[in-house]
């Protein structure tokens, strides 16, 4: 089969044609359709109302105030702070009480009947020395002794040791109920210490358990708007999507579809020596007949020329 000439092609089937318009027209007219790129963009979900409930839950427990926020959820600031933390109290009563000062922490826990104790005591004490100053005497006098030198020095030994005695025995109620009230002054502080940690402790546990459960909420919320936008994105693609699918069925089509033939384009030699600058063998001749013979397209199709002449009567 012969070759066609250079510039020589094929239009597509008439049949075809009105097809290849309507594509294009959706293509244009796709391409001018305005497109939401807002509803494209990945977006961020803000935090949940549990969120926001534990982070302000936890601003009062560090006295900060209350939480300010903008549109979205995000904090800006705070307004109201205080600064008195939620076990302040506890350490109010630590200063009050003087509890972390041993030497008058103690006092407050005194107990109120320890002078009751320590005098009924030291009566009881000097009542039973005064009986054993009243049996020396009494020896002596038996004796034959008594006033005598003797008898002296045996009353003073003794009342030496009685006070010796008498003033170990009321240091030793002074040092017990000391110790008592130093040890309910500890036990005090660490009372108080451990209501502020266990109450903090608790709070923090609450606030905990907010926060997840907004994480939670947040991360539902976060797959919500990626599959929006995706969905937006994929609505986007879908009519480009079903343009491209038809083009490509109609390409195919196309193709396997005898078409129309076209002439390659003989330009005027007036209008290329205006558009290039008419030669000077043309300006001087005034232009030849071109004496190429007329293209038929049988010569190349290989076919004859009445079937020729009706396959490609016009030429587009």
């Amino acid at each position: 089969m012969a070759t066609m000439p250079p510039g020589f092609g094929l239009l597509p089937s008439a049949a075809l044609q009105p097809y290849g318009s309507e594509i294009l027209k959706a293509g244009i007219g796709q391409l001018g359709t305005p497109i939401d790129v807002g509803a494209m963009l990945p977006k961020v979900a803000g935090p949940t109302a549990f969120q926001q409930k534990g982070a302000q839950r936890l601003a009062d427990m560090y006295g900060m105030g209350d939480i300010q926020r903008d549109a979205t959820g995000q904090v800006t600031g705070f307004q109201g702070a205080t600064g008195i933390a939620s076990y302040q109290p506890y350490l109010d009563q630590i200063s009050q009480q003087q509890l972390l000062d041993p030497s008058q922490g103690y006092k407050d826990f005194m107990s109120p009947y320890q002078r009751e104790i320590i005098d009924t005591t030291m009566q009881e004490y000097d009542i039973q020395a005064g009986k054993g100053r009243q049996q020396i005497a009494d020896q002596a006098y038996n004796v034959g002794a008594f006033g005598g030198g003797r008898h002296g020095i045996q009353a003073a030994e003794y009342q030496t040791g009685s006070d010796r005695n008498r003033a170990a025995l009321l240091a030793g109620l002074y040092g017990q109920g000391y110790q008592q009230a130093l040890g309910q002054q500890q036990q005090q502080l660490g009372n108080l210490q451990q209501m502020g940690t266990y109450t903090t402790g608790l709070e923090q546990q609450g606030i905990g358990a907010l926060q997840a459960l907004g994480a939670e909420g947040q991360q539902l919320e976060q797959q919500k708007l990626n599959q929006l936008a995706l969905g937006a994105q994929q609505g986007y693609q879908l009519p480009m999507q079903r343009i491209q699918d038809v083009s490509n069925i109609y390409g195919g089509i196309a193709g396997a579809m005898p078409g129309s033939p076209t002439q390659p384009f003989q330009p005027m030699p007036l209008a290329t020596g205006i558009g290039g600058g008419l030669s000077a063998a043309y300006m001087m001749g005034m232009g030849q007949q071109n004496t190429q013979a007329p293209f038929k397209p049988s010569q190349y199709l290989g076919i004859g020329a009445d079937t020729a002449d009706y396959r490609f009567g016009q030429t587009r």
